[in-house]
């Protein structure tokens, strides 16, 4: 049976010379048909399996590649940096065919990108871009997912509007864009008029989110009436989070009353945005990420050179066309 695996954090400790003899560890999390005689085995380094789009995007290229004739070992980079660097050695150690990295960061994954390019094993960015190597980048523009948001607010926010903006994971590139994607289509509608209020990092976390949340409305809410009108998120779960804090607060107490977006079109945003508790998410296609690289796969391993960048579009989803999204 084709075998997908997930490398333990513990197992990261083990010595390479180890890995490449004994594999890597982890149960198996799905399987398929039997692997052919030129089956390809891809090392998989995630951003954190904490993040729900993260782990949606992994079910979907276990799906997209399943019965295919490869055979996807995953890691859990936890958000950290030199783990996410001494899971690919582990992997290059091991002999992959090709890595599949899905950066924490754009600019402390080079050594992982370097020692891949040295060792002349190919590298997919997914989802992430990384600002140096030799690699081909496959996912969306995280800039056009803030932009969308901005011009949503732009056209549906009153006049001298106050927002709130839930930020993802400082210092992170994919984080930076969203945020200013945001900003620059308020400009570019000249909506100048709108305010952020507060502009705080969520680390992308629910928890995290309703924590701040909880704290804005000390400041920003008196009398059970808010003095701000939409509090704008970089990905689903911090918006979930904002929800709950609100409604927790008496300050949500009917659909829309206050402005709610997130990113990344899961399965409770859209619908929180079918229920107007969110007014939009910007979805994030798994699914056509999951194809992208399965198409890349199946160049590199043809001995094709395949572009250096596949762009798979977000989407803006609203209550006017949700129920095209749901399941």
């Amino acid at each position: 049976m084709k075998i997908w695996k997930r490398i333990g954090a513990m197992a990261m400790v083990t010595a390479f010379s180890a890995l490449a003899l004994t594999g890597c560890g982890g149960g198996s999390s799905s399987g398929g048909d039997s692997a052919s005689s030129d089956g390809w085995n891809i090392g998989y380094v995630n951003l954190a399996d904490t993040d729900v789009f993260c782990m949606a995007r992994e079910s979907a290229l276990t799906t997209e590649l399943d019965g295919t004739g490869y055979s996807v070992s995953f890691s859990d980079g936890n958000n950290d940096n030199q783990k996410q660097i001494d899971q690919t050695n582990a992997f290059l150690a091991k002999g992959v065919d090709a890595l599949i990295l899905v950066p924490a960061d754009s600019d402390a994954i080079a050594p992982a990108i370097s020692a891949a390019n040295s060792n002349g094993t190919p590298v997919i960015c997914l989802g992430i871009k990384a600002n140096s190597g030799d690699f081909t980048f496959v996912g969306s523009e995280n800039y056009d997912s803030g932009h969308m948001q901005g011009e949503y607010m732009a056209e549906n926010l009153p006049q001298g509007a106050k927002v709130l903006y839930l930020a993802g994971t400082a210092g992170l590139q994919h984080s930076a864009d969203r945020r200013q994607g945001f900003k620059d289509a308020l400009s570019e509608a000249g909506r100048d008029d709108i305010t952020i209020l507060a502009d705080q990092d969520g680390d992308y976390v629910k928890d995290e989110a309703m924590r701040i949340c909880d704290a804005w409305i000390q400041t920003y809410a008196s009398g059970g009436k808010a003095d701000f009108d939409a509090v704008v998120c970089a990905n689903d779960q911090m918006a979930l989070g904002a929800v709950e804090s609100l409604k927790g607060a008496g300050l949500l107490t009917n659909a829309g009353e206050i402005l709610i977006t997130g990113v990344d079109g899961s399965d409770d945003g859209l619908k929180a945005v079918k229920d107007g508790y969110m007014c939009q998410t910007v979805l994030q296609d798994a699914a056509g990420q999951a194809k992208a690289t399965h198409e890349v796969l199946e160049k590199l391993k043809n001995g094709e050179t395949p572009d250096k960048e596949i762009i798979v579009p977000f989407q803006s989803v609203t209550k006017d066309n949700v129920d095209e999204y749901l399941k």
